[in-house]
This record gives structure tokens, C-alpha cells and sequence, in this order.
């Protein structure tokens, strides 16, 4: 079987299995995790690494997502470190944003939207890092946390293009700048 034939299989699978991750909230897997998974679902095996071909697959959920107008899927795919994979940062390339300062956090609202566009209940408050990066940032953070003010909204709204939360307003500062 060709790449590219392969890649179509696994490029479906994973969008499947991103999905059905979503239903879960704070549900998340790594590439590797992935990767074993497209590959058990689509029925075709690869003894190549998975860094040589995984980030092509996961390009190919985000333009499906983008083209469809879905929530970035590929949000909920972290390295084995719990980061955000260069496949996210394509997400931001697709819809022409910037990369912002922190893209565990953008990342962390795109995998909230997820999980409420699958179904699943999402609490209220600012959504929760990978554990992982929240346990690297636990020490740094946790004086930041007590400053910070408390968010009563039942439900934040989310830019529906970057997953920013938007202001009052309703309106994106990154995806409408004012002129």
C-alpha cells in the first residue's frame, strides 16, 4: 500500500479516535498512543517511526477540522510530555494566527471546545493544563493562582476561529483587530 493510501486510512482513524476522545473531559493522548491506535482501527501497519509520519496524519485531521468548521481535534494529540505537538501549531498556521506566548493554555481552550462540541459536560472556570505541564508549572504558577480572579461564568465563549475566550464584546481582538 502507498503512503498516501496509508495516510488516508490513518488520517480517518485518527479523527475518529480524536473524537471519541473528546467525549471525555480532560481526556487527552499522546502521539505515540495515537499512533497504535489509527494503525489497530485502520487495519494498516507501519514498521517506520512514528515521528516520520504521525505529524503528516495530524495535518491531515487539522485541515479536515478546519475545513468543516470543527473544533481543532488535534489539540487533544500531546507529545509524551504532555505538550502541544507542531500539529497544533499548524492549526494556528491554517487559520492564520499568531503563535501565542502560551500555547499550552491556547491549547488547553481548544481541547475545552473539543470536549463541548463531543458532548461532554464542561465545568465552568479556566480549563485545565495537561498534568504534566500543570505539575512543571505548579511552582511558578501557584502565587499567579491566588492573585488571579475568580471566574463565575456558567459558560465562557470561545472565538469559534483561535479558541480564544472572548470578551464582553463577543468579539476577538486576535481574528477582528480593531482598525
Amino acid at each position: 500500500m502507498s503512503f498516501r493510501d496509508a495516510s488516508v486510512a490513518w488520517a480517518l482513524a485518527a479523527h475518529e479516535a480524536l473524537a471519541e476522545t473528546a467525549t471525555g473531559y480532560g481526556h487527552f493522548v499522546t502521539i505515540e498512543e495515537l499512533a497504535e491506535r489509527v494503525q489497530e482501527m485502520s487495519g494498516v501497519r507501519t514498521t517506520a517511526p512514528t515521528r516520520t509520519w504521525m505529524d503528516a496524519i495530524l495535518r491531515k485531521v487539522a485541515r479536515r477540522c478546519h475545513r468543516a468548521g470543527e473544533p481543532p481535534l488535534t489539540a487533544l494529540c500531546v507529545r509524551a510530555n504532555h505538550t502541544a505537538t507542531d500539529s497544533y501549531k499548524y492549526v494556528l498556521e491554517l487559520a492564520a494566527l499568531p503563535i501565542p506566548d502560551d500555547l499550552e493554555v491556547h491549547a488547553a481552550y481548544a481541547r475545552w471546545q473539543c470536549y463541548a462540541t463531543h458532548g461532554t459536560d464542561v465545568p465552568a472556570g479556566i480549563p485545565p493544563l495537561t498534568p504534566k505541564v500543570a505539575a512543571r508549572r505548579a511552582g511558578t504558577t501557584a502565587k499567579v493562582r491566588a492573585e488571579a480572579p475568580v471566574v463565575t461564568q456558567s459558560r465562557m465563549q470561545l472565538c469559534e476561529e483561535c479558541f480564544i475566550q472572548l470578551p464582553a464584546s463577543g468579539v476577538c481582538g486576535f481574528c477582528h483587530p480593531q482598525r
